[in-house]
């Protein structure tokens, strides 16, 4: 079986690193000169380092480069993967807005990806906006664009979506100011206030956030780090009370990494079909499989129109561009008079540009280098856990995504500890 590049410039950094050619705390080439001198692209001398980075071999210095490290580290344990959920099995009204507001003002600082690994992305997307602004009218720029969004772009977005598998339409999809933007739109459209909503447990803060100011209730599902909400809990749920609708991230969900299986899916869609709810599928962190291929999504196994696939841009490219887009269904009459009613439309420069972006290949390269990273920092985060934190009794080992479930000690009060470490 061939060897890939970036394992043969590992396997030779390994060397010199152990044989005290690079002695610890000595700065490596940078990746540039490292490119000149092996000959090799910026995407494979990043995905050498990325993976020596993992091992705890090497270091990123914002601004400052690579380094060797210190060769002493503490034991790894090995961490089991955390239990099923037992949240309440009571509805209730949500009231988390100030910690929530504070933990995002607390992480808005925090890049996606490491401040020293260059992002060639930037460069290519920023050519396409430009050019798409140069290339747009005056009058253009007087309009509002159709509420429906740019044509090109959702049709280059639903080409993105099923390469997982399904067939959605350019006219299915409606152009958003993002994921959660997406998500406000689909609860309106799909609940009343004191209606009930069905969420996984835990689940995604701003999800919790949505639903509080929105006034409907919750009904936290148990569900486990590894295969998401559990469809015999959701359905034991449906015998006992009125759900309106299923809030779920099958794909890699925040906190925990989770993925649903396809027969899960399968089974919480025909639990949908048979009881009259909703599913609201917040698709955003798919792209960020470490596997071949991005997971299938809920919406693609459906054919009632009863799914809302819900995503953005803002985890795989950039927070700052304000695209999302929602898939609603039979909602989507309803999804689009309430878009026009919160936002009115987008900007039509920003969409062209991205759909020109996509269209020229550069989200896919983009994806390529990102998901490489993001696994190799996933497996660097596991690794510095199991040595220096000693509280974390488990966690998860998600398949693709941004982000790690821990449970700490039964003994550690989790609020108190962010507390302190504000």
């Amino acid at each position: 079986m061939p060897e890939y590049l970036y394992h043969q410039l590992e396997r030779q950094l390994r060397q010199q690193i152990s044989s005290g050619q690079y002695a610890c705390s000595s700065k490596l080439p940078s990746v540039r000169e490292l490119c000149r001198q092996s000959k090799l692209s910026k995407s494979t001398v990043l995905t050498a380092y990325a993976r020596l980075e993992a091992d705890g071999l090497i270091e990123a210095r914002a601004k400052s480069g690579y380094f060797v490290c210190h060769n002493k580290h503490p034991e790894k344990r090995q961490l089991k993967t955390p239990a099923t959920s037992t949240p309440q099995s009571l509805p209730m009204l949500i009231t988390r807005t100030q910690l929530i507001l504070d933990i995002m003002q607390r992480g808005a600082a925090f890049d996606l990806l490491s401040n020293s690994a260059p992002q060639p992305h930037n460069q290519q997307l920023r050519k396409a906006l430009s050019r798409t602004l140069r290339n747009q009218s005056s009058d253009q720029q007087l309009y509002y664009d159709q509420p429906q969004g740019d044509h090109n772009l959702r049709q280059q977005l639903a080409n993105c979506i099923n390469h997982g598998g399904g067939q959605l339409l350019a006219s299915e999809v409606i152009i958003t100011a993002g994921c959660q933007h997406s998500l406000l739109l689909a609860l309106m459209a799909t609940t009343e206030p004191g209606d009930l909503v069905a969420i996984e447990s835990p689940g995604f803060y701003g999800a919790l956030q949505l639903l509080e100011v929105l006034g409907r209730k919750v009904l936290e599902i148990p569900s486990s780090a590894t295969d998401g909400i559990s469809p015999d809990a959701l359905q034991l749920a449906t015998e006992h009370w009125d759900i309106k609708a299923l809030l779920v991230s099958p794909s890699f969900a925040t906190p925990t990494g989770s993925c649903m299986p396809r027969d899960n899916k399968r089974k919480v869609l025909a639990l949908a079909q048979h009881k009259g709810f909703a599913i609201i599928e917040d698709d955003i962190y798919a792209e960020l499989h470490f596997s071949l291929q991005r997971p299938r999504s809920l919406h693609s196994y459906d054919d009632t129109g009863c799914v809302l696939l819900c995503s953005s841009l803002a985890k795989t490219l950039s927070r700052d561009l304000r695209v999302g887009w929602i898939a609603a269904g039979k909602y989507h009459d309803k999804i689009l008079g309430l878009k026009v009613a919160t936002c009115m439309a987008n900007s039509v420069s920003t969409q062209q540009g991205v759909a020109l972006f996509i269209a020229e290949g550069g989200l896919d390269k983009h994806l390529k280098l990102r998901r490489q990273q993001l696994h190799s920092q996933k497996q660097q985060l596991q690794s510095l856990i199991s040595q220096y934190l000693p509280m974390a009794k488990s966690a998860s080992q998600p398949q693709g995504g941004m982000v790690l479930w821990l449970e700490l000690d039964k003994k550690i009060d989790a609020l108190e500890l962010y507390r302190r470490a504000r």
